[in-house]
């Protein structure tokens, strides 16, 4: 092909027809720069279609981190739940203290959350430099506002919860005017207890139903019907994210 346009060249030279040369030299630079043209064009849709591949691979391991936030999400609000019905249990009407004193312990002792939240596939775009990328700026907004926001409030009414949880079991557990059972929880059940079991249960009955021991129980049922409502929002919202980043991924 370039020994064609060549010869072509030469001829008009030749002939001395310089103004078909310089058409036919405008024509060629046309043709090279069209050339050109088309090569970046391929080259660019070559290089979207890696970059959109490998969004596409981040946001399906967005999604499968997601889910299991909302599998952890779901075991939180049970457990806020159960919180809620055992203390509620003593405040709500006295047949609990028919049970027997460890059984009353169980209902009244609190216990905080760990932290289970998956967030390694956006600090893994973060690292990169691809948390403005994701699609569509709609889908790097929510991507962003889960992460950085509602992940955010998540992590601090976790450690919120365990500073209180923790605060109230101290209340419970060594409390002068009640023999605790956790000796037992820490598997030293050989240590037995200064006082018998009904006298225990009778301090214990006696605790519960005073001011203060009413106020900490109100205080974690409080608390947990809190935790329910934010904890049911960032699943609300880790749902909607899946089926945005499910509709981006299959267009």
């Amino acid at each position: 092909m370039i020994k064609f346009f060549r010869k072509i060249r030469q001829n008009l030279l030749s002939e001395n027809k310089f103004s078909k040369y310089l058409i036919y030299a405008i024509g060629e630079i046309v043709l090279v720069v069209i050339g050109i043209l088309i090569a970046l064009w391929i080259n660019n849709w070559n290089q979207n279609r890696i970059n959109k591949s490998r969004i596409n691979g981040y946001l399906s391991s967005i999604i499968t981190d997601l889910k299991s936030d909302i599998v952890e999400y779901e075991r939180v609000i049970m457990s806020y739940e159960i919180g809620i019905e055992n203390n509620s249990r003593i405040l709500i009407n006295d047949n609990y203290q028919q049970l027997e004193v460890d059984s009353i312990a169980n209902l009244i002792l609190g216990f905080w959350n760990a932290n289970r939240i998956s967030s390694q596939t956006f600090q893994k775009i973060q690292s990169i430099g691809l948390q403005e990328t994701l699609g569509t700026p709609e889908i790097e907004k929510a991507v962003n506002d889960y992460y950085n926001i509602y992940i955010s409030q998540y992590n601090y009414l976790i450690n919120w919860d365990k500073e209180l949880t923790d605060r109230d079991n101290l209340f419970w557990n060594y409390n002068d005017k009640f023999e605790t059972g956790l000796d037992r929880r820490l598997e030293l059940s050989s240590i037995p207890y200064q006082s018998t079991n009904e006298k225990r249960k009778e301090e214990l009955i006696k605790l519960t139903e005073s001011t203060l021991g009413r106020n900490y129980l109100k205080n974690a049922v409080t608390r947990d019907k809190y935790g329910i409502i934010t904890v049911s929002k960032n699943k609300s919202i880790a749902e909607n994210l899946i089926e945005l980043i499910e509709k981006e991924i299959k267009k």
